[in-house]
């Protein structure tokens, strides 16, 4: 009984020791914060007409249901965030990340009403006014850009630093949230669009960080980050609705703060 006993202590330890390992997988809690700047991609923005526009003494009506588009260009932005995460001695980390990113228009272009291209025409044809051969045309009024897109997002993302035996790690990562896109469009000083819509997004993640001591690193990320459908905008002009494409490269720098673990 006493050898038994002894044996069973012995397995119970053995056991305890084999679990230290696992235990001491867990590198511990971070937060970061990080800035740069946001490239974003053009705009196919298409939508419709919600309601029928009734002809006037100059330009005939357009019916409900008449598919709309023009292409945006917008200027180069700027994106902020943090990160609150938890990182593993096994490469791997997890972390809740809120962003921000907002970027001004640089242009409008392409305007077609039922597929039919209007830049050349009389921009009366879109404000019901009277034509006149002073007016500006379409492609005009809207080349003048003016605007911004803003974008808030929360994201759940997943990480792999590649352990490299020193305090330079590359990383991959990948995540998925949910993102608001704020459309301002006002070409001419002419408000166009003014509304916002939230959908699903993800974004996939490579970079390098440095260990400058124990709890502190800097890092350098690119960012490839796109919602999932377009954001629906009513516009103020016209009765219609507009979807607006949002998709951006991030190029940031931040620093992680780690607490406790190893």
């Amino acid at each position: 009984m006493q050898k038994l006993r002894i044996t069973t202590l012995s397995c119970g330890a053995a056991l305890g020791l084999a679990a230290l390992p696992t235990a001491a997988l867990a590198d511990g809690p971070y937060i970061g914060l990080s800035g740069g700047v946001a490239l974003p991609e053009d705009s196919e923005n298409s939508g419709q007409i919600d309601e029928a526009i009734p002809a006037t003494d100059d330009f005939g009506a357009i019916a409900a249901d008449t598919p709309l588009a023009w292409e945006t260009e917008f200027d180069t932005g700027f994106a902020i965030s943090g990160q609150v995460g938890y990182a593993f001695d096994n490469g791997l980390r997890v972390e809740l990340e809120g962003a921000y990113s907002e970027y001004g228009v640089d242009t409008h272009s392409g305007l077609t009403v039922g597929g039919t291209d209007i830049d050349t025409v009389d921009s009366a044809i879109l404000t019901r006014g009277a034509a006149d051969a002073a007016n500006p045309t379409v492609g005009a009024v809207i080349a003048d850009g003016q605007g911004q897109v803003s974008n808030f997002g929360l994201f759940g993302n997943v990480f792999y630093d590649i352990q490299t035996g020193s305090g330079f790690k590359p990383y991959v990562g990948a995540g998925l949230g949910y993102q608001w896109v704020d459309v301002e469009y006002s070409p001419s000083d002419v408000s166009v669009a003014d509304d916002d819509d939230g959908s699903f997004a993800y974004q996939l993640m490579a970079g390098a960080s440095y260990e400058l001591s124990s709890s502190t690193e800097l890092f350098g990320q690119y960012t490839y980050r796109a919602t999932t459908e377009d954001a629906d905008i009513p516009l103020t002009l016209l009765p219609a609705t507009l979807g607006v494409e949002s998709s951006q490269s991030i190029v940031s720098a931040g620093v992680r703060v780690k607490f406790g673990g190893d």
